[in-house]
């Protein structure tokens, strides 16, 4: 008898197989995956699928993160289209997976197109860029690499800010903390409470900045503001990582929207940047991103470097699309190209601005409750309304969809609808007066620590 027909044997002695006859016979059926709770669905997925069930013709979704022309759909860049098509059929192109940092050539045009590429810190080789699946992914590579490799564990938010922001940072063990910037009394950039903010915050600790079209607010510090937060950050031995989301849409001018950076990087100390390449190419499908890193000593890079692609190795981290970073280099690299996109961002800006001052002046006719004058300072692809929860359940009872955060999508608007939504939350605001809203923008500890740094200084 073989061994497998002894084992059987063994088994059918020992009943074994009857007590399993018994077991699948149960009526208790066997499912596994029913210990699976169901997830509750986020604000985003919540919202598009209350859109999608409304029936009203009138319906508006402005929860979106995605671009709409005038006609209501989304833009098709022809420079991104060209250069499409000029990568698929380039032939000398390698198949091989990139290297753990990225796609050279992109890296070293997307740094060129912050920086410029006569920039000193690109001259001094002490610049490093890292292709990321966008700049989210940039931030999440930047969180892990300062909390691992840099022992960094603090970090600084705006208020109001992405709460994605919050959320890639609390996962990998910083504490969040954060810093005023915008004044719901005023309707204005609360500048005070966010120096008062950086002074009292400890040294070492990151600040989050978004270096155009802040998110929510579309509010950005004039080049004064800038320059002084600069020098406290400075002063205080803080680490400024800044965000460029929005690169070209906050005021048409890819150079003027990333001054910010260029400044940073001027003023001869480390920087980070995480740049998005998605809502300024609509290349939403294949995402791309950067995370640049600028250092004031180049004798760090190579140590820089080196934990970087350690870190990226060992977590098993793909690049982002191979496809979509040759479809970038191509067209800041080729000059027709280069300016062909240049013009769409231009374009795009317009729209962009004229749907906001349309907007904002309707809200002016109707005479609706508050101050609407800081919608003409806004800049970028979203519109600060400020409006509270309450607020926004009505206008949804109006088929009209805006996020908790009153934020609202521009490129959602077009200028036949434009006039319902200002109308809807001119009668919603009329029906019911906003909360009071507490004036201080400042305690007496901000005060002083305020008071102090301008009496040192």
């Amino acid at each position: 008898m073989s061994a497998v027909s002894m084992l059987l044997h063994k088994v059918l002695q020992s009943g074994l197989c009857r007590a399993n006859t018994r077991c699948s016979s149960s009526s208790v059926k066997f499912e596994p995956f029913a210990r699976i709770e169901p997830v509750a669905p986020n604000e985003h997925n919540r919202l598009e699928a209350a859109y999608h069930k409304d029936t009203s013709p009138l319906k508006l979704n402005l929860s979106g993160e995605f671009y709409r022309n005038s006609d209501g759909k989304p833009q098709v860049f022809q420079a991104v289209h060209k250069a499409a098509i000029g990568v698929a059929c380039d032939e000398k192109l390698s198949q091989e997976p990139l290297p753990p940092l990225g796609n050279a050539d992109f890296i070293k045009a997307a740094n060129e197109l912050i920086l410029t590429n006569s920039a000193e810190a690109l001259l001094e080789k002490r610049v490093l860029g890292v292709q990321t699946r966008s700049s989210l992914d940039a931030l999440r590579v930047a969180a892990q690499f300062l909390r691992e490799k840099m022992k960094c564990n603090v970090c600084l938010l705006a208020k109001p800010s992405s709460e994605t922001y919050e959320r890639i940072f609390k996962q990998v063990g910083f504490q969040c903390h954060s810093y005023q910037y915008f004044s719901e009394a005023k309707g204005e950039l609360n500048v005070f409470g966010l120096v008062a903010d950086l002074m009292t915050a400890p040294e070492g600790t990151v600040v989050l900045l978004d270096a155009c079209a802040q998110n929510p607010t579309g509010l950005d510090p004039s080049v004064d503001e800038w320059k002084l937060i600069s020098h406290i950050i400075k002063c205080k031995k803080m680490l400024p990582l800044l965000h460029l989301e929005s690169h070209g849409l906050a005021t048409g001018d890819v150079v003027q929207d990333a001054w910010p950076v260029r400044y940073f990087a001027g003023c001869g100390f480390d920087v980070l940047c995480a740049q998005s390449f998605v809502k300024n190419f609509s290349l939403y499908n294949e995402t791309v991103g950067q995370l640049m890193i600028v250092l004031g000593n180049p004798k760090h890079l190579p140590a820089v470097r080196e934990h970087l692609e350690n870190m990226l190795l060992t977590e098993k981290e793909q690049s982002s699309s191979v496809f979509a970073s040759r479809i970038v280099a191509k067209i800041l690299t080729t000059t027709a190209l280069h300016q062909e996109w240049t013009h769409t961002i231009k374009d795009i800006h317009q729209r962009l601005h004229k749907m906001r001052t349309l907007f904002a002046k309707k809200l002016k006719e109707l005479k609706t409750p508050g101050n609407w004058d800081h919608l003409s300072d806004q800049k970028g692809p979203y519109l600060y309304t400020n409006l509270k929860n309450k607020h926004l359940q009505q206008l949804q009872a109006r088929h009209i969809y805006i996020p908790s955060s009153g934020r609202i999508n521009v490129g959602a608007l077009r200028t036949n609808n434009v006039e319902y939504l200002a109308s809807a939350i001119n009668d919603v605001l009329k029906c019911k007066q906003t909360d009071t809203v507490d004036t201080a923008d400042l305690t007496s500890a901000h005060l002083h620590a305020l008071q102090h740094f301008f009496n040192a200084a």
